[in-house]
């Protein structure tokens, strides 16, 4: 559900990248008048974890079944807090992973990869998680499928699957694009993933294959530096951002 995005990725004969985004789609004009329904949200962001496989710790489906891709403790862990993965198999094919649900079975302990030692997340049920094999650059929920720079992970008892809200800071922040392109974003943000640790006002960013932060007036990690986010009722928008993110 998260390399650099300075870093043009082609994946050739591989499984391919179904999603290009083209920088004319962050051309949505600002609204004529701000919406009335203001939300005051805190981000963070997720992005795709790339690795080769290998190590010890097998990749399984919901039902148990072996994907036959294999990581050690600190990939897999990260796989499962971002939720999806591009994983290299041994023939070089890239094969792109989703979060499918915490199973029952504890595949790997995340506490024992540094990185998380100490996080105040909820590390343990990482180690359960079951895999389905994706496409392009993953999945969110209701068969959305993520949108870099555009899909955000939200609680739905808050900002409902399928909002489209704008947000001011954001517009006109420089992008360059996995297809090399570059963008100034428009400021509108759709609705479209979820996540465990997503509660109440908070939104996790989706950035595609980079790791950095292309929003940090946005993007503090912070829950007390919130942003100003309008919802949007405008249908024609809202129809544009459905569209861009259904299969």
């Amino acid at each position: 559900m998260r390399l650099s995005i300075f870093l043009f990725l082609s994946l050739f004969s591989f499984v391919r990248v179904s999603f290009s985004q083209d920088s004319t789609e962050f051309s949505i004009a600002p609204p004529t008048q701000l919406p009335t329904t203001k939300l005051a949200v805190w981000a963070t962001q997720y992005y795709i974890h790339q690795f080769e496989s290998g190590g010890e710790i097998p990749f399984v489906d919901k039902n148990g079944a072996a994907l036959g891709l294999f990581a050690d403790t600190c990939h897999f862990c990260e796989a499962a807090l971002e939720g999806t993965t591009y994983v290299t198999d041994s023939s070089g094919t890239i094969v792109v992973l989703n979060f499918a649900k915490t199973g029952d079975s504890t595949f790997v302990d995340c506490r024992k990869c540094l990185k998380y030692a100490n996080s105040k997340l909820g590390v343990e049920s990482w180690g359960k998680a079951t895999w389905a094999i994706s496409s392009g650059y993953g999945d969110g929920v209701k068969n959305y499928r993520l949108v870099p720079y555009r899909t955000i992970a939200v609680d739905p008892q808050f900002i409902p699957y399928g909002t489209v809200i704008y947000i001011p800071t954001a517009r006109g922040m420089k992008l360059l694009l996995p297809n090399g392109k570059t963008a100034i974003h428009d400021g509108y943000f759709f609705a479209g993933d979820t996540g465990g640790a997503i509660k109440q006002l908070h939104i996790d960013v989706f950035t595609g294959v980079y790791e950095g932060n292309p929003f940090p007036d946005v993007v503090k990690s912070n829950e007390s530096k919130t942003v100003d986010a309008y919802l949007i009722s405008d249908a024609t928008i809202v129809t544009a951002l459905i569209k861009l993110h259904v299969n």
